[in-house]
């Protein structure tokens, strides 16, 4: 084995560690007010930067979105989306916000007719892209039926399952990948990795399912079977989330999508969970669990 096969890992752990600590702690007391308004400003400033960061790939291919006006739209989409699972109970509330957006991102083009086609599918897409997939985290976190479904275990099912995947792919693939998976993308991933992350999500969501009987109960009502569904799909579409944002970054020649210390970029560490959110929290809408 290389020396230099992991010579990455000490930038990012330290940093993703601390954060992960910090997510569980507010997770774990997220029902406290004061911890809620946290929360929700934590998810609305990660979908600011996120809207940020795709603004500054898009700047690179010559398109000039709202950026502002993007912000906005993504702030309000997050607060609609507690709001509506929080408060109101009604989910009709974030379509409404999001169709509000799209008719001011056309209104902001009337005064100049320019590019208007590319700039309003860039600005619509962008918000659609970060601020939904992170909105339904919040969803997730404070279902409309409180009373049986507990949030915190869903949501830190959703975050360990989708990260293990990334986990499990990195060293699996550093230590035996042989063959690339998406050599244009992402020249590091290999189909070992790819797999090695696949078995480990199967794994995690089968313990998660004990782990929930045990100090959840009937809160946390995965079954067997379901975990088993569950993590083949986030498996699979986080690592398609993750080289989503690959391809992105690669059609704006960058390696992350931000500078920030440790990390890279906001949307480098939610890029899997942009894709692995919508499909529990449809889980959670659907399943019959009332």
């Amino acid at each position: 084995m290389k020396s230099d096969q992991f010579s990455d890992l000490n930038k990012r752990a330290p940093m993703s560690v601390g954060i992960l600590i910090a997510l569980i702690l507010l997770i774990i007391y997220a029902a406290n007010p004061i911890v809620s308004i946290c929360i929700v400003a934590l998810v609305a400033a990660l979908a600011a930067i996120g809207v940020w960061e795709y603004a500054r790939l898009s700047n690179s291919k010559g398109v000039q979105p709202a950026l502002h006006l993007m912000i906005i739209v993504a702030v309000c989409e997050v607060v609609a989306f507690f709001i509506a699972h929080k408060w109101i109970h009604s989910p009709e509330l974030p379509v409404f916000v999001v169709a509000i957006g799209v008719g001011l991102f056309f209104l902001n083009r009337f005064k100049r007719s320019e590019e208007a086609l590319i700039n309003v599918a860039v600005e619509f897409f962008g918000v659609a892209y970060i601020a939904i997939p992170l909105s339904y985290m919040l969803a997730i976190l404070y279902p409309i039926s409180p009373s049986t479904v507990d949030g915190r275990w869903w949501l830190c099912y959703l975050i360990f399952v989708t990260k293990i995947t990334d986990i499990g792919a990195y060293f699996v693939g550093r230590s035996f990948g042989k063959h690339r998976l998406a050599p244009v993308l992402s020249p590091h991933k290999t189909v070992e990795g790819a797999i090695g992350g696949l078995v480990c999500t199967i794994l995690l969501s089968l313990l998660m399912v004990y782990l929930g009987r045990v100090f959840a109960g009937s809160a946390f009502f995965l079954q067997y079977f379901d975990a088993l569904i569950l993590g083949i799909l986030i498996g699979v579409f986080g690592q398609v989330g993750d080289l989503a944002e690959s391809l992105l970054k690669r059609d704006a020649a960058v390696k992350d999508s931000s500078r920030m210390p440790g990390l890279g970029g906001v949307l480098d560490m939610i890029d899997s969970l942009i894709f692995t959110a919508p499909i529990v929290y449809f889980y959670l809408r659907w399943y019959p669990h009332s």
